[in-house]
């Protein structure tokens, strides 16, 4: 009867024994498997803001072009400012004042009249 006692406790050790060995392999493999998990979430939350830092770069560039196209058009528009107001005088006509010819006035009733010195010219 004691030897079966003795065989019953040694069962139990090499039972608690086997127990605790599956308890820290247990423990292990989920350790693991909680830090692949993490890895993983640190990748993706890695891409995410890659992807949100290349989103907002893109927006940046962007934003830059458009200033940059406002700006060229700006200076088109100063260009196209400045050469209307170099215009020579010869290209510019008043529409509201009757066109003059070479010393020859118009009148209001239409008549052409010289001046006095081209008229004295013509009869020499």
């Amino acid at each position: 009867m004691a030897l079966a006692e003795v065989r019953s406790i040694l069962a139990k050790e090499e039972e608690e024994r086997t127990m605790s060995r599956i308890r820290e392999e247990s423990e292990a493999k989920a350790w693991e498997r909680a830090e692949a998990l993490l890895k993983e979430e640190g990748e993706r939350i890695e891409k995410e803001d890659v992807k949100k830092a290349m989103e907002r770069i893109r927006k940046e560039k962007e934003e830059r072009e458009k200033m940059a196209e406002r700006e060229d058009a700006k200076k088109a528009k100063r260009v196209e400012n400045a050469d209307v107001k170099e215009k020579p005088d010869d290209e510019k006509v008043a529409h509201n004042k009757p066109v003059e010819e070479e010393n020859k006035k118009v009148e209001k009733d239409g008549k052409v009249k010289e001046p006095k010195m081209v008229a004295i010219k013509k009869k020499l």
